[in-house]
């Protein structure tokens, strides 16, 4: 259900996410946390287009948010060809509801700590440690748990099964 793709340098990213933080584009997910889009659909809004639900169209969100051009994480959406790619923080003490999504995931943690889990049914609990990037089978039922007082952040991201 998860598998390591590759050891990154997570400090990389958490520099060039310190550096434009402030100007990022975020959308409220109510207690939970909130979410910003880096790529989006044609005619729709580069922040929002691709946070929530995808309604099954998650290989079309394929158009990169100006605002990340040139950056660690344009770079990242080449690298592991990725569609729908957001930054998704998950407040503490927080849980999404279960459910299955239509394509699997990419996700580099970027502000986590061992409080922070997947939740599959058949599996239990797996923590995502910093410096990898990670593919995970979202197709799976699961959910996300952050346990903990601090704020997790992670880059998630669509591929193709």
């Amino acid at each position: 259900m998860i598998k390591t793709i590759e050891e990154i340098n997570t400090g990389e990213f958490v520099k060039a996410y310190d550096a434009i933080a402030h100007d990022i584009q975020w959308t409220e997910s109510g207690s939970k946390g909130r979410q910003a889009g880096l790529q989006f659909i044609d005619c729709e809004d580069p922040w929002t287009s691709a946070v929530g639900r995808s309604q099954g169209r998650e290989l079309e969100y394929t158009n990169l948010n100006p605002f990340f051009a040139g950056t660690i994480f344009e770079q990242a959406i080449k690298q592991y060809k990725l569609s729908r790619t957001r930054l998704m923080w998950i407040n503490p003490f927080s849980c999404y509801t279960v459910h299955r999504d239509t394509t699997p995931r990419i996700h580099i943690p970027m502000i986590t700590n061992l409080g922070c889990y997947f939740v599959f049914a058949n599996t239990g609990l797996i923590h995502l440690n910093f410096g990898k990037v990670f593919w995970v089978d979202t197709r799976e039922p699961h959910t996300f748990i952050n346990c903990s007082e601090i704020p997790r952040l992670h880059l998630v991201g669509v591929v193709e099964n």
